[in-house]
């Protein structure tokens, strides 16, 4: 399994990679990316719009998450910090 897996997006906004934090819209929060995988390499019915599937976790610990990892963005000053581990800095590697 690679944990490393990280493809360049369409876009031209940075796009998070495993260690960094990233802003979830469809959740609202901000989390460590821990991997991204590519919906064929799942075993569990993902229902996301891009063909990659990011697993999250809360930078102060907690629940993880999976979210569309083409969805994923560096978060904005404030975005995400929701008191459930939301994060408004960088996160080292």
């Amino acid at each position: 399994m690679n944990h490393q897996l990280h493809q360049p997006q369409p876009s031209h906004r940075p796009v998070p990679a495993p260690g960094q934090v990233a802003y979830d819209p469809a959740s609202g929060r901000t989390g460590v990316v821990q991997a991204v995988h590519g919906v064929a390499e799942l075993c569990f019915d993902h229902q996301m719009t891009s063909g990659r599937v990011a697993f999250l976790r809360p930078e102060r610990g907690g629940v993880e998450w999976t979210a569309d990892a083409g969805a994923l963005r560096c978060p904005a000053d404030g975005e995400g910090a929701d008191g459930e581990g939301g994060a408004q800095h960088a996160h080292a590697p």
